[in-house]
């Protein structure tokens, strides 16, 4: 496969493993001693790309906890302001790979086209 869209495939899980967490931690703002996480998946991509743009792992996400102070009321650290604006960024990103994965499939079929 091509080692592009190997990338942007990697990358499409990671969002899509943030966008879960992101809106799991959303959903538990008033759970009492719920630990919010957070996902990085774009140091292992990073790396793949370092070492030769090879097909990276499709699941780069790691999930860990946040180390975001907790609410000293109910024990509970999701800070919703925060996680609602990175489910934003995280939506305009995904869209941005999609419209490259579509711009390499086009791409392709002039190719096949001629």
């Amino acid at each position: 496969m091509d080692p592009t869209l190997d990338i942007l495939h990697t990358a499409l899980n990671g969002l899509m493993t943030r966008q879960s967490v992101l809106a799991d931690n959303i959903a538990n703002a008033a759970t009492p001693g719920f630990k919010a996480s957070q996902v990085d998946f774009e140091t292992a991509l990073r790396q793949a790309i370092a070492n030769g743009g090879g097909a990276p792992p499709t699941n780069t996400a790691t999930i860990a906890p946040t180390n975001a102070a907790a609410n000293a009321q109910d024990g509970n650290n999701e800070n919703l302001d925060s996680d609602t604006l990175s489910l934003s960024e995280t939506e305009l990103r995904y869209q941005a790979i999609v419209n490259a994965v579509n711009g390499k499939f086009s791409i392709l079929k002039t190719s096949i086209e001629g």
